[in-house]
Protein backbone atom coordinates (compact mmCIF):
# COMPACT_ATOMS: atom_id res chain seq x y z
CA UNK A 1 0.00 0.00 0.00
CA UNK A 2 1.51 3.36 -0.69
CA UNK A 3 2.01 5.77 2.12
CA UNK A 4 -0.39 8.82 2.65
CA UNK A 5 0.76 11.83 2.05
CA UNK A 6 -0.47 15.58 3.26
CA UNK A 7 -3.01 15.00 -0.07
CA UNK A 8 -4.10 11.95 0.73
CA UNK A 9 -4.93 12.53 4.18
CA UNK A 10 -8.75 13.39 5.82
CA UNK A 11 -9.76 16.68 6.27
CA UNK A 12 -8.52 17.61 9.88
CA UNK A 13 -9.44 20.42 12.49
CA UNK A 14 -8.38 21.43 15.41
CA UNK A 15 -11.26 20.46 17.48
CA UNK A 16 -11.59 16.86 16.49
CA UNK A 17 -7.42 16.24 16.86
CA UNK A 18 -7.95 17.70 20.59
CA UNK A 19 -11.15 15.44 21.39
CA UNK A 20 -9.04 12.57 20.36
CA UNK A 21 -5.70 13.28 22.64
CA UNK A 22 -8.50 13.99 25.40
CA UNK A 23 -10.53 10.60 25.24
CA UNK A 24 -6.72 8.49 24.66
CA UNK A 25 -5.75 10.72 27.96
CA UNK A 26 -9.02 9.73 30.04
CA UNK A 27 -8.44 6.10 28.65
CA UNK A 28 -4.67 5.74 30.04
CA UNK A 29 -4.20 8.08 32.30
CA UNK A 30 -1.99 6.21 34.80
CA UNK A 31 0.68 5.72 32.51
CA UNK A 32 0.62 9.29 30.56
CA UNK A 33 0.22 11.15 33.99
CA UNK A 34 2.78 8.90 36.21
CA UNK A 35 5.24 8.79 33.04
CA UNK A 36 5.36 12.87 32.58
CA UNK A 37 5.29 13.43 36.12
CA UNK A 38 8.84 11.61 36.83
CA UNK A 39 9.94 12.78 33.08
CA UNK A 40 9.21 16.22 33.34
CA UNK A 41 9.72 16.81 37.24
CA UNK A 42 13.10 15.17 36.56
CA UNK A 43 13.86 17.40 33.42
CA UNK A 44 12.92 20.69 35.30
CA UNK A 45 15.36 19.32 38.46
CA UNK A 46 18.26 18.63 35.97
CA UNK A 47 17.83 22.32 34.12
CA UNK A 48 18.73 23.53 38.07
CA UNK A 49 21.05 20.94 38.54
CA UNK A 50 23.07 21.49 34.85
CA UNK A 51 23.41 25.58 35.30
CA UNK A 52 25.06 24.71 38.74
CA UNK A 53 27.21 22.89 37.06
CA UNK A 54 27.72 24.52 34.56
CA UNK A 55 28.61 27.92 36.45
CA UNK A 56 31.49 26.28 38.19
CA UNK A 57 32.87 24.32 34.81
CA UNK A 58 35.23 27.13 33.96
CA UNK A 59 36.87 26.70 37.38
CA UNK A 60 36.66 22.76 36.93
CA UNK A 61 37.06 21.35 33.56
CA UNK A 62 36.25 17.73 34.30
CA UNK A 63 32.54 19.32 35.62
CA UNK A 64 32.60 19.66 31.83
CA UNK A 65 31.64 15.74 31.31
CA UNK A 66 29.17 15.65 34.49
CA UNK A 67 27.54 18.38 32.48
CA UNK A 68 27.38 16.79 29.39
CA UNK A 69 26.43 13.71 31.04
CA UNK A 70 23.68 14.93 33.13
CA UNK A 71 22.02 17.05 29.46
CA UNK A 72 22.32 13.40 28.40
CA UNK A 73 19.73 11.93 30.90
CA UNK A 74 17.33 14.74 30.62
CA UNK A 75 17.35 13.96 26.73
CA UNK A 76 16.98 10.18 27.11
CA UNK A 77 14.37 10.88 29.41
CA UNK A 78 12.36 13.28 27.16
CA UNK A 79 12.80 11.02 24.24
CA UNK A 80 11.50 8.21 26.22
CA UNK A 81 8.39 10.36 27.00
CA UNK A 82 8.02 11.22 23.37
CA UNK A 83 8.47 7.41 22.06
CA UNK A 84 6.11 6.50 24.90
CA UNK A 85 2.89 8.64 23.35
CA UNK A 86 3.51 7.70 19.98
CA UNK A 87 2.92 3.93 20.97
CA UNK A 88 -0.13 5.12 23.22
CA UNK A 89 -1.75 6.81 20.09
CA UNK A 90 -0.75 3.75 17.99
CA UNK A 91 -2.67 1.61 20.08
CA UNK A 92 -5.61 3.74 20.66
CA UNK A 93 -6.24 5.57 17.16
CA UNK A 94 -4.06 3.16 15.26
CA UNK A 95 -5.09 -0.36 16.24
CA UNK A 96 -1.47 -1.72 17.77
CA UNK A 97 -1.63 -4.30 20.18
CA UNK A 98 -1.05 -3.02 23.65
CA UNK A 99 2.57 -3.20 25.40
CA UNK A 100 3.48 -2.73 28.72
CA UNK A 101 5.42 -0.34 29.86
CA UNK A 102 8.40 -2.40 30.82
CA UNK A 103 8.50 -3.61 27.18
CA UNK A 104 8.27 0.21 25.08
CA UNK A 105 10.96 0.93 27.88
CA UNK A 106 13.40 -2.01 26.27
CA UNK A 107 12.43 -1.69 22.48
CA UNK A 108 11.81 2.28 21.84
CA UNK A 109 14.40 3.55 19.06
CA UNK A 110 16.03 5.73 21.65
CA UNK A 111 19.20 6.42 19.21
CA UNK A 112 17.33 7.32 16.26
CA UNK A 113 14.73 9.09 18.63
CA UNK A 114 17.95 11.25 19.85
CA UNK A 115 19.37 11.61 16.32
CA UNK A 116 16.69 13.39 15.02
CA UNK A 117 15.78 15.27 18.15
CA UNK A 118 19.28 16.99 17.95
CA UNK A 119 18.92 17.64 14.36
CA UNK A 120 15.61 19.19 14.77
CA UNK A 121 16.82 21.38 17.60
CA UNK A 122 20.68 22.34 15.49
CA UNK A 123 18.33 23.05 12.25
CA UNK A 124 15.97 24.94 14.36
CA UNK A 125 18.75 27.00 15.81
CA UNK A 126 20.99 27.39 12.80
CA UNK A 127 17.43 28.88 10.46
CA UNK A 128 16.32 30.89 13.64
CA UNK A 129 19.74 32.83 13.57
CA UNK A 130 18.70 34.72 10.33
CA UNK A 131 14.98 35.66 11.60
CA UNK A 132 12.48 33.87 14.01
CA UNK A 133 10.31 33.11 11.16
CA UNK A 134 12.63 30.14 9.32
CA UNK A 135 13.13 28.72 12.58
CA UNK A 136 9.56 28.13 13.21
CA UNK A 137 8.83 27.32 9.59
CA UNK A 138 11.71 24.48 9.95
CA UNK A 139 10.51 22.83 13.11
CA UNK A 140 6.47 22.97 12.19
CA UNK A 141 7.61 21.16 8.94
CA UNK A 142 10.10 18.59 10.85
CA UNK A 143 8.16 18.02 13.93
CA UNK A 144 6.81 14.48 14.14
CA UNK A 145 9.95 13.26 13.09
CA UNK A 146 9.98 10.90 16.33
CA UNK A 147 6.15 9.55 15.22
CA UNK A 148 8.01 8.81 12.16
CA UNK A 149 10.73 6.81 13.41
CA UNK A 150 8.29 5.06 16.68
CA UNK A 151 5.45 4.30 14.45
CA UNK A 152 6.50 3.57 11.03
CA UNK A 153 10.22 2.25 12.00
CA UNK A 154 11.77 5.10 9.60
CA UNK A 155 15.20 5.70 9.77
CA UNK A 156 16.34 9.27 10.46
CA UNK A 157 16.46 11.09 6.82
CA UNK A 158 13.56 9.30 6.18
CA UNK A 159 11.71 10.43 9.25
CA UNK A 160 12.35 14.26 8.11
CA UNK A 161 11.22 13.27 4.86
CA UNK A 162 7.91 11.98 6.21
CA UNK A 163 7.32 14.57 8.57
CA UNK A 164 7.60 17.07 5.06
CA UNK A 165 5.35 15.25 3.08
CA UNK A 166 2.24 15.13 6.25
CA UNK A 167 2.91 19.10 7.48
CA UNK A 168 2.61 20.22 3.90
CA UNK A 169 -0.65 21.52 3.64
CA UNK A 170 -1.37 21.32 6.95
CA UNK A 171 1.39 23.50 7.92
CA UNK A 172 -1.14 25.71 10.34
CA UNK A 173 -2.80 22.42 12.35
CA UNK A 174 0.61 21.24 12.92
CA UNK A 175 2.27 24.77 14.13
CA UNK A 176 -1.22 25.35 16.51
CA UNK A 177 -0.75 21.91 17.86
CA UNK A 178 2.43 21.07 17.62
CA UNK A 179 5.00 24.04 17.86
CA UNK A 180 2.92 26.68 20.04
CA UNK A 181 2.44 24.15 22.70
CA UNK A 182 6.43 23.09 22.76
CA UNK A 183 6.88 27.00 22.95
CA UNK A 184 4.60 27.43 25.81
CA UNK A 185 5.97 24.11 27.84
CA UNK A 186 9.92 25.47 27.45
CA UNK A 187 8.64 29.05 28.84
CA UNK A 188 6.59 27.51 31.51
CA UNK A 189 9.36 24.79 32.46
CA UNK A 190 11.62 27.84 32.41
CA UNK A 191 9.66 30.12 34.69
CA UNK A 192 9.25 27.47 37.55
CA UNK A 193 13.14 26.83 36.95
CA UNK A 194 13.62 30.47 37.77
CA UNK A 195 11.22 30.70 40.45
CA UNK A 196 11.93 27.89 42.24
CA UNK A 197 15.73 27.03 41.90
CA UNK A 198 16.91 28.82 44.59
CA UNK A 199 15.08 26.44 46.83
CA UNK A 200 16.61 23.27 45.13
CA UNK A 201 15.91 20.22 43.42
CA UNK A 202 12.88 19.01 45.26
CA UNK A 203 10.96 21.57 45.04
CA UNK A 204 11.33 22.10 41.12
CA UNK A 205 10.28 18.67 40.79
Amino acid sequence: MPEAGANDLPALGVRPVLVAALGTYRRRFGMIAGAALVVFGISASVDVLTDALADQAGDKPGLVAVVLMVAGLAIFGTEFFAGLMDRVVGEEERGHPRQPLSQILRTLPYGRLIAVDLLLVLGTVVFSFALLVPGIAFFTFYSLVGPAVVMEDRKVFSAFRRSARLVRGHFWLTFTLVTLPVVLEENVVHGIVEAFGSLGLLAVF
